[in-house]
């Protein structure tokens, strides 16, 4: 008898015992199989995984006090410290060397001293103090060998702690001072997580020596095996699984080898100890499987029965014949199939209610924020979902920022890890900027996008405090992801509305980050030099070429000339509307010229007239010769040197207020307000013009001076000082001296002036 020809009752208890019998079985057979190696696999994987989390935990701690103690050697304050003698003379720089010194010990780091060495005034400092010191007697691990090397740091380690040891100056085989952090081998085993409960780590150094263990059991009695230690040495592999037999019992043994500094880091599991497990788990999936087996069978014979009485209930609901009669459905047509197509329709709608009903406050918040940027939203929607979401509603003025990545070359990040990094920079925008005064960051085009606002107040402070957030978020960025951002930032918005307005700005803005370089903090109003008008014409490709020149991007204007072009013949294609469009594309490059100030004739230089010009051409390729060479190339070497002499025209102001002002209180924010820009734009300009910083600049102008009046004039060394600002005649000593080589007043002598009097 088939099985179509059962009842539907026996057919559920046919289905429910064939369903549960045979995956039952199938499953437990496999079990029993297979517990013993997917037991020890796991056990593997798991201590795979605990010795990588340990391995990063450690390496991480390190690599953050090689950063910090990078960071001390390079300031410029502590530059100066390193080189002075130990007298009274320099007491200051050598208690405020100490007190730097001793923020380095940071708790959660383990460093439990730093010890700084000075080789050529024969003077350390550390937790007890300064005091002198014979080179030869420091308690460094092979120092001889590194200062023999080139290195410019290096690991070492002993008995109970590990020590970083790093040169200044670098490179160099006889360096005036070393620097020592020490970091105990109890921190850093703190921070190794335990294995499993079947096993136990260690770590051994690139020789072989065991240098920390979670236990005095088993692993260390079998580390001391120098077979297994060799063993362990020999294998070049990164990481893989070793087998080990050690007083007649099987061990597993899973190992790291770390890159950074050759350390094997290693968990060790007793394999009799996991296979009575499995053996334990193939008994008792075993019996599970047999009394789950005989109550599959009492269930499917008897739940069956009890099954058919609501299905038939609800299919005589379901089926309920329509108005005006209709064909009766046969009696052995499947019931749970009419009732499925049924329901299915219901569920459909439903699920799709229920997934949009469904979405997360944060979501719905980003998506408003990406669809404000973009313009997609309406005045009536945006007051809606500022009371939807909470979002402020007395901002008086607003501004977009942008944050776009430099570059990822060089760093340990590739093209596909790039909107990872976005989305870790916007959380990183969402801790760091106040919470009131930004819109939820979200990720658009490659960026990442901010929305910031006020709701009055004084707009200079507002203008400082972005400044500050915005150096904060870069400054983050450098050290946490290890890479560099630029910030754009648009002018000041007054309503919502113009949000667009600003994400457009903040993206032009970013452009001129090619003249100013990386990691730059660029405003709308210090690179746009004149405001933005509405497009004209709605063709996206002639927006984009009209851009493309206007920031001087040939090669990517070239381009788009050409799909352009392309564009425009194809089907169905008309003379007159193709004629139009190209007179359209000349008028908007005629435009940008007019924008800039640049007469068009400059281009034309008494040849034939331009429509003349671009009618004679007769072929695609003709016309797009004609463009670029006689427009488009012109056009982008004009705005390159109109930008230029801009840079060249605040530079040159800078300096002639420098000349003329050195004797006042002269700042970088005082020059940058007399010519309206903005003191982080003038300081890279000026920078990028002259290759020193301002700071730099006027403080050898004002050395210049100096010179100029200790040989020129009968001016005191205290008159001179107060005339060039400085705090007290001694710093202008120590300056001039640094700078010179010899005091002021030898240099007085040496230059023969026959001015002098008496200080």
């Amino acid at each position: 008898m088939s099985l179509r020809k059962l009842t539907y009752v026996n057919q559920l208890a046919v289905y429910g015992i064939v369903l549960g019998i045979v995956p039952l079985a199938v499953l437990g057979l496999f079990s029993s199989i297979r517990a013993s190696d997917t037991i020890q696999s796991y056990v593997e994987a798991g201590n795979a995984q605990i010795l990588k989390h340990s391995q990063l935990t450690i390496e991480q701690n390190l690599k953050t006090v090689e950063t910090s103690l990078a960071a001390y050697l390079n300031s410029s304050g502590s530059a100066y410290s390193f080189n002075i003698p130990l007298n009274q003379d320099y007491y200051e720089p050598l208690t405020e060397l100490q007190t730097n010194m001793r923020q380095l010990q940071v708790f959660e780091l383990g460093v439990q001293d730093v010890t700084l060495y000075n080789r050529d005034y024969r003077w350390k400092m550390d937790n007890g103090g300064i005091a002198a010191y014979k080179p030869g007697t420091e308690k460094v691990r092979g120092l001889e060998e590194f200062l023999r090397s080139n290195a410019n740091s290096v690991w070492t380690w002993d008995e109970s702690l590990v020590q970083y040891v790093k040169k200044n100056p670098l490179f160099s085989p006889a360096p005036s001072a070393i620097i020592v952090a020490e970091i105990p081998f109890s921190h850093l085993s703190k921070l190794m997580l335990r294995a499993n409960p079947l096993g136990s780590t260690a770590i051994l150094d690139r020789e072989g020596n065991l240098l920390m263990h979670q236990d005095t059991g088993s692993i260390q009695a079998m580390l001391a095996e120098p077979d297994l230690r060799q063993r362990l040495k020999a294998d070049e592999a990164p990481e893989g699984q070793v087998n080990w037999t050690y007083q007649g019992n099987d061990f597993g043994i899973t190992f790291i080898r770390s890159e950074y500094n050759g350390w094997i880091y290693l968990a060790a599991a007793e394999l009799q100890v996991i296979q009575k497990e499995s053996h334990a788990i193939r008994s008792f999936t075993l019996w599970t499987c047999g009394v789950i087996g005989f109550l599959i069978l009492f269930a499917s014979w008897f739940g069956s029965r009890n099954m058919y009485r609501p299905i038939r209930v609800l299919h005589d609901n379901l089926m309920e014949p329509v108005e005006g009669g209709g064909a009766k459905e046969p009696e052995e047509e499947d019931h749970l199939q009419r009732i499925g197509h049924r329901v299915r329709g219901m569920l459909d709608k439903e699920k799709k209610m229920t997934s949009q009903l469904q979405m997360y406050q944060s979501q719905l918040k980003a998506s408003f924020v990406q669809r404000l940027l973009l313009g997609d939203v309406t005045r009536r929607e945006i007051a809606e979902k500022q009371e939807r979401f909470g979002f402020p509603r007395n901002w008086q003025l607003l501004k977009v920022m942008a944050v776009e990545i430099d570059t990822l070359e060089g760093t340990r990040y590739d093209d596909k890890d790039t909107d990872l990094l976005l989305f870790a920079i916007s959380n990183m925008a969402g801790e760091m900027l106040p919470q009131a005064g930004q819109l939820i960051p979200v990720v658009l085009n490659n960026r990442q996008w901010s929305v910031l606002g006020t709701d009055g107040g004084d707009a200079k402070e507002w203008n400082k405090d972005i400044q500050q957030w915005a150096e904060s978020l870069q400054h983050a960025v450098a050290d946490y992801l290890g890479v560099t951002v630029s910030i754009g930032i648009s002018q000041p918005l007054e309503d919502w509305n113009g949000i667009p307005k600003g994400l457009k700005q903040a993206e032009e803005t970013l452009k001129y980050r090619l003249m100013l370089g990386n990691e730059a903090i660029i405003y709308s109003e210090d690179v746009l030099s004149e405001p933005e008008t509405d497009v004209h014409y709605p063709v996206k490709l002639e927006q984009e070429l009209i851009s493309d020149i206007k920031n001087g991007y040939l090669q990517q204007a070239e381009e788009r000339l050409r799909f352009l072009l392309q564009e425009l013949v194809k089907p169905p294609f008309h003379f007159q509307e193709y004629q139009l469009s190209l007179l359209r594309i000349m008028t908007e490059i005629g435009s940008l010229l007019q924008e800039e100030g640049i007469p068009l004739r400059v281009i034309i230089q008494g040849e034939q007239p331009l429509m003349e010009q671009m009618s004679a051409n007769r072929t695609v390729e003709e016309m797009e010769g004609w463009f670029i060479h006689k427009l488009i190339h012109p056009v982008i070497a004009l705005l390159e040197e109109r930008r230029s002499n801009q840079f060249q025209t605040i530079s040159d102001a800078v300096i002639g207020m420098i000349h003329q002002d050195f004797d006042t209180d002269l700042t970088l924010e005082l020059c940058a307000s007399r010519i309206d820009y903005h003191p982080h734009y003038v300081s890279k300009v000026f920078r990028q013009e002259t290759g020193v910083n301002f700071s730099e600049y006027l403080l050898k102008h004002r050395l210049q001076m100096a010179k100029k009046w200790l040989t020129e004039t009968d001016m005191t060394i205290t008159e001179m000082a107060e005339k060039l600002k400085y705090t007290n005649p001694t710093n202008f000593i120590r300056y001039f001296r640094k700078i010179e080589g010899i005091t002021p007043g030898q240099y007085r002598e040496l230059n023969g002036s026959s001015l002098r009097r008496t200080e």
